[in-house]
């Protein structure tokens, strides 16, 4: 709420809240990833990793090399948490990118992707966090 401050003669200044909220307008972003968004490796990861500014449920997650989709067993989990571990099978080489959506504290949907190269650089795309 607004802090009223009451000056002498009976006048009033309101001055606005400066913090607005902002737990509750600021959305969960996605801090860091393994691997690194952007990254070239040089053999396939056993495992993904999301780390979140806080609280999410992940409730989607795919990986694409190419337009191929690659099968990593991903299940919605309703469970909030700030970190997710995905393991991956083999990746062959090429570029990859991860696409998931999370639904934070404040119940809003957020999406974003990464990518990364195994063998040859990333494909340029705009960063999804």
């Amino acid at each position: 709420p607004p802090l009223m401050v009451v000056q002498p003669h009976g006048q009033f200044v309101v001055i606005a809240s400066v913090s607005l909220s902002m737990t509750a307008s600021a959305h969960n972003v996605l801090k860091s990833s393994t691997p690194a968004d952007g990254s070239t490796l040089d053999r396939s990861p056993s495992e993904l990793a999301l780390d979140f500014n806080g609280q999410v449920r992940l409730v989607k997650l795919s990986l694409k090399r190419s337009d191929e989709s690659i099968d990593v067993g991903f299940k919605p989990d309703l469970t909030a948490a700030t970190f997710f571990v995905v393991p991956v099978p083999e990746l062959a080489s090429g570029t990859y990118s991860l696409e998931f959506s999370v639904i934070g504290e404040d119940g809003h949907t957020v999406a974003g992707h990464f990518n990364f190269g195994i063998g040859m650089p990333a494909a340029h795309a705009e960063s999804g966090h």
